[in-house]
């Protein structure tokens, strides 16, 4: 009897035990991730007052190792600094690396780049030019020993003034120094806000795209395959084109809606649309501020939408880098831009806006990778006529 009700205790006993919680002290601790980061990089990695990192690619490693049981620390340096103590495990992880055959023989990359480093020239907006052939005898500042400077050197025919910073090549560019700039668009971008430099916008052709990863200690595999994780559910859930909206896509005020619409509704007017007897008028605002308008036009073989009209009469003067598109019938009612329009209209950048009417009345601006979740990849490099 007494081996019976302790064999009913003993069982009693180990079923309590089944639900005892483990402590929270207890559980898997987080792994300590250190990013280094260029603190001298904006609008990709900067530190604003206090010391506070902020940028593009601060955003996106902080959204990539959320929910992934991860203490981050950043660290501000320069970049020769980020090279060598990623090399020797100070720190983990850095981002907005170039892959090259001998990083890779060094460092570990994500599977997929974070986004394409485009490489351009600017120029005093009266002086621009569409084609960088066009400036090949010219001055051109740019950051002393930098990417940029050997992308110049390669290309030749340039009279390069190397600076100690990107800033100083600038202000170079601003005083009438050098006719043109070299330098990461975006950042270009982000210096002439800051600086008010209004006039000066960038020259029609690129130097040279390179796309940028991020980069790993060899030894952390662990979290090398975080950040293939979480990169891949950045991307899914949207968080990306957020991301990229912040820091990359300037907004537009209402007086630029209004000037982009007008001239869209206007030009519906041309439309030759004899089989849908549907004209359309469309009209694309480009970062240097110019306004172009298309309208359709069918043939019985092939139908050319209003936006590609556009598109094509921007890039035949020169004209690359837009910010703004917007499609119009001739009662002001927008029309959204077709598959093949949003195809074409991510060749030249996944930020451009394009105006949606989801519901009557409700007009919304939207980024056409948002519009186009699964784009064909053109893998454009850049190009340069010899």
């Amino acid at each position: 009897m007494r081996c019976r009700m302790f064999a009913v205790f003993m069982g009693l006993a180990l079923s309590l035990c089944s639900l005892i919680v483990v402590p929270q002290a207890y559980a898997e601790a987080p792994i300590r991730v250190v990013y280094g980061f260029d603190r001298e990089f904006p609008p990709f990695s900067f530190e604003e007052a206090k010391g506070k990192a902020v940028g593009f690619d601060v955003d996106l490693i902080r959204a990539i190792f959320k929910g992934q049981n991860v203490k981050l620390v950043t660290r501000p340096l320069v970049w020769d600094h980020v090279l060598m103590e990623l090399s020797s495990g100070s720190i983990d992880v850095t981002t907005g690396m170039a892959k090259t055959k001998q990083r890779s023989l060094l460092f570990n990359f994500s599977e997929k780049p974070t986004l394409p480093m485009k490489i351009r020239l600017f120029t005093k907006t009266p002086n621009r030019v569409g084609n960088i052939t066009l400036l090949r005898g010219q001055r051109v500042s740019v950051k002393r020993g930098s990417f940029q400077q050997r992308v110049l050197e390669e290309f030749g025919g340039m009279n390069i003034k190397p600076f100690r910073t990107k800033v100083d090549a600038i202000h170079a560019l601003g005083r009438d120094e050098v006719q043109a700039y070299c330098g990461p668009e975006q950042t270009a971008y982000y210096y002439l806000q800051r600086f008010k430099y209004g006039k000066i916008s960038a020259v029609g052709s690129l130097m040279r795209i390179t796309e940028a990863f991020v980069a790993v200690n060899r030894d952390k595999g662990r979290i090398l395959e975080m950040v293939n994780k979480g990169f891949q559910r950045v991307v899914a859930s949207g968080e990306y084109d957020r991301i990229y909206r912040k820091w990359f896509v300037p907004e537009l005020y209402e007086e630029d809606m209004n000037k982009l619409f007008e001239a869209a509704s206007e030009a519906a007017i041309n439309a030759y649309a004899p089989y849908s007897k549907v004209p359309v008028g469309a009209a694309v605002l480009t970062r240097s501020g110019k306004t172009y308008v298309g309208c359709n036009v069918e043939t019985a073989k092939e139908k050319v939408s209003a936006i590609k009209t556009a598109i094509l009469k921007a890039v035949a003067d020169g004209e690359y880098d837009f910010r703004a598109v917007a499609a119009l019938a001739p009662d002001g009612s927008v029309i959204a831009p077709t598959a093949e329009d949003r195809q074409f209209l991510f060749e030249f950048g996944r930020g451009i806006l394009a105006a949606v009417e989801p519901d009557k009345g409700d007009v919304k601006m939207i980024m056409v990778s948002q519009l186009l979740p699964y784009p064909i990849l053109s893998g454009n490099k850049g190009f340069t006529y010899e």
